[in-house]
């Protein structure tokens, strides 16, 4: 599903001395499905993206095509429809529950948007199933969970209509590589058996470095440079632009620089192997 952002501006408080702006003269255009990673410090723009994709917001100039779906400030024909095949999932998720178990609230949005309501029950447990979490589950109310749990109840909740653009706003602020190794085989699978176009909005260089296809760079409202892994590869860039350097990156330079001739990798158990057989 085609996203396209055409020379986007968003401003927030316009003409008022609060007045800022959020983003500023946005382009970019992503037409196959894949894991596209937005990557910027904190108040970089990043889940601006994420709101005007989802059309929570519409921008002071400029659009943002999304299929057949126009943001430009005018009014969005079938807006639910946008809102079904977009799936987000919040920087806080926490922000996204009002249900009083998480049956109710993976089921709500079904309800709301009439969405295959004769399978209802059957699709709430298949969306916890995915996202690693059981039946068990159902009862709980959402508000009482662990953060790492909440987060994947959100992301069920997102799931449960099979969109095509799934986007995380910071999901893995709060996991540990457990987490984070699940949830790369979970992106993997939606990629790749499911078609989904998944869009990433982090400053976790780590993990958009072992599964972005395409990597688009933000520094104080504007995109500062894209393109595939490797620009995490440049380190005066992200120091410039206060990211982090991909550990495995480092890792790598640091024996590189010792004589090693350690080549590229994404999967740590890859580059462990390589330096057993190089390095000892």
């Amino acid at each position: 599903m085609e996203i396209k952002f055409e020379h986007v501006k968003f401003i927030i408080d316009k003409n008022t001395p609060l007045e800022k702006t959020i983003l500023n003269d946005i382009s970019f255009e992503i037409n196959k499905n894949g894991v596209y990673s937005f990557i910027g410090a904190s108040n970089s723009g990043k889940t601006a993206i994420g709101d005007l994709i989802n059309a929570l917001v519409k921008p002071n100039y400029g659009k943002v095509i999304v299929g057949s779906f126009i943001n430009d400030g005018r009014r969005i024909k079938n807006i639910n429809k946008l809102r079904v095949e977009t799936g987000y999932v919040f920087k806080n998720p926490y922000d996204m529950f009002f249900n009083s178990t998480v049956k109710k609230e993976i089921e709500f949005g079904m309800i709301y948007f009439k969405y295959k309501l004769d399978k209802i029950d059957l699709r709430a447990v298949d969306a916890l199933k995915l996202v690693g979490l059981d039946e068990s589950y159902l009862n709980l109310n959402p508000l009482r969970l662990t953060l790492v749990d909440a987060k994947k109840v959100a992301l069920a909740c997102a799931l449960i209509y099979n969109p095509k653009i799934l986007i995380l706003d910071e999901y893995t602020n709060g996991l540990n590589n457990k987490d984070k190794n699940e949830l790369v085989l979970l992106l993997r699978l939606l990629k790749n058996k499911y078609k989904k176009t998944i869009i990433l909005l982090t400053k976790d260089t780590d993990i958009s470095y072992q599964i972005s296809d395409e990597i688009f760079l933000l520094h104080k409202t504007k995109l500062v440079a894209k393109g595939d892994k490797n620009i995490l590869r440049d380190t005066q860039l992200l120091k410039k632009i206060n990211l982090e350097v991909p550990p495995i990156v480092s890792f790598i330079e640091q024996c590189n620089k010792k004589g090693h001739e350690i080549s590229d990798h994404t999967n740590i158990l890859d580059l462990i192997k390589e330096v057993y057989r190089n390095v000892f």
